[in-house]
């Protein structure tokens, strides 16, 4: 599998994917009503990404993503970056990688089932992301 090479190009990817994922805007609804936040904790390389569906953010929208933020998250989710870049192209299977133990829940373990269905629609736009980037070597 293909890990990040930096923390820096991990964040550049998310940053523009998630640019590209609030264009999705009935999805974007439909996590709002989710009022959920969700911290990716991230190994090698190590990032902390939170998605906040809860609070508004500086301009009043809902459904930011921060890096290594305070914000105490509803859902906790951990893995390596390699099996991130997996699961954002949709080439993972979630239950069979907890049960592996290459992603491990905290929280509300019906709440992130629910979120799974719900952005299904983004795993489409995450492989564009890479492609425009130039991370070819990325796309599984």
């Amino acid at each position: 599998m293909v890990a990040f090479e930096s923390k820096d190009q991990l964040m550049e990817v998310f940053n523009k994917f998630w640019i590209e994922a609030k264009k999705e805007s009935e999805v974007m609804q439909k996590l709002a009503t989710s009022q959920v936040v969700v911290r990716f904790d991230i190994e090698d390389p190590e990032a902390h990404l939170t998605i906040n569906f809860r609070d508004p953010g500086p301009d009043g929208e809902i459904g930011t993503l921060t890096f290594d933020s305070t914000v105490e998250p509803e859902i906790k989710v951990w893995s390596k970056s390699e099996t991130t870049n997996k699961f954002w192209q949709d080439k993972l299977s979630t239950t069979v990688a907890m049960a592996r133990g290459q992603v491990k829940l905290e929280g509300s373990v019906s709440k992130a089932l629910g979120l799974l269905s719900k952005i299904k629609p983004l795993y489409k736009i995450y492989p564009e992301v890479l492609r425009e980037m130039g991370l070819d070597n990325m796309i599984l």
